[in-house]
Parts: structure tokens; C-alpha cells; sequence
């Protein structure tokens, strides 16, 4: 084999070698980023605070909601009585 053979197989390899090593180190910080990430969006995920829940008809001010985890099976009822509020006539809209 000649010098100038070799030295072409060593450089072939050289290449390979670079070749892979590039390709791992951009792997590597790929998945380390990935991990960054996934931490990160379960970490804002998680510590969403919780809603508000608003009531209304579009007439009225919303009214600010309980957030129940179950129906409520008691007789009393959730928001208090607008009695004197209440009228079938509605105002006409110019």
C-alpha cells in the first residue's frame, strides 16, 4: 500500500469519525433541550391557577361562580333571589 492509499483511508476515516461525532453532540443537545422543555411545560401546567366562573344574560352584571366538585343535591339555592329585578318587559334598544 502506498503513502498516498493510506493517507486517503485515514482521512475516509478522520471523515466518519467527525461525521458521527457532529451527529451525536446534535443529538445529545436535542434531547437535553427536549427535557428542558417538557420540564418546563409541566412546570407552567401545573401551576395554572384555578378559573373563574361567571353567570349572566347579557342584561346584568356577570355574577362570580362557586366551582363545585359534585351537583349541589342540597334545597338551598347556590345564588341569592333577584325578585326585584325580575320584569318581562325588556327596554327597547334605539
Amino acid at each position: 500500500m502506498s503513502r498516498k492509499v493510506w493517507n486517503l483511508i485515514k482521512q475516509s476515516k478522520r471523515f466518519h469519525v467527525r461525521f458521527y461525532r457532529k451527529i451525536g453532540t446534535t443529538l445529545l443537545i436535542s434531547v437535553i433541550l427536549n427535557i428542558f422543555l417538557g420540564v418546563g411545560i409541566c412546570y407552567f401546567y401545573l401551576r395554572l391557577p384555578e378559573p373563574d366562573f361567571y353567570s349572566t344574560y347579557g342584561e346584568t352584571p356577570p355574577v362570580l361562580l362557586t366551582a363545585m366538585d359534585e351537583p349541589n343535591y342540597s334545597s338551598t339555592p347556590l345564588l341569592s333571589s333577584d325578585s326585584s329585578q325580575d320584569s318581562d318587559v325588556r327596554t327597547a334598544v334605539q
